[in-house]
């Protein structure tokens, strides 16, 4: 499998990217191999393939298309919903900066939600992410 070169490294560490190219050099340095699953980078969601899967994850098809947009100095569509993740935020600062609007703030629950989850024993909240897990892994796969 052809894997996708890694550019020059930037020379400002503190501009997050924007001055050179990649923007992230999150996949093509480090993984994040967790029990629910394999991440291109700390801020990823959802996740890219199964726990056991590392091997041919670290090549496929989900991280070549993320290292070849970032190459291209482009938030690929996995980055774009990684709203987290500080370039993202930056990257939708910049972009909504002539707009007057303010990056997008990941959302958040209800007080009455989160109490409701708590008094459950987070059972609602493990729900909803196996859900969403499931859904992402069709999405992506």
């Amino acid at each position: 499998m052809n894997e996708t070169p890694m550019p020059a490294p930037i020379e400002d560490p503190d501009d997050l990217g924007f001055s050179g190219l990649p923007l992230c050099r999150e996949p093509w340095e480090s993984f994040y191999i967790l029990r629910r699953g394999i991440l291109p980078c700390c801020h990823g969601n959802p996740i890219i393939a199964p726990m056991t899967d590392w091997e041919a994850a670290w090549n496929g098809p989900q991280i070549q298309e993320i290292r070849d947009c970032l190459s291209r100095g482009k938030l690929s569509s996995y980055c774009l919903v990684s709203l987290g993740c500080p370039i993202v935020q930056r990257f939708l600062r910049e972009k909504n900066k002539g707009k007057g609007e303010d990056a997008v703030a990941p959302p958040r629950r209800s007080p009455v939600v989160l109490a409701i989850n708590r008094l459950l024993f987070r059972i609602p909240a493990r729900i909803h992410r196996a859900l969403r897990d499931r859904r992402n892994r069709r999405k992506y796969s």
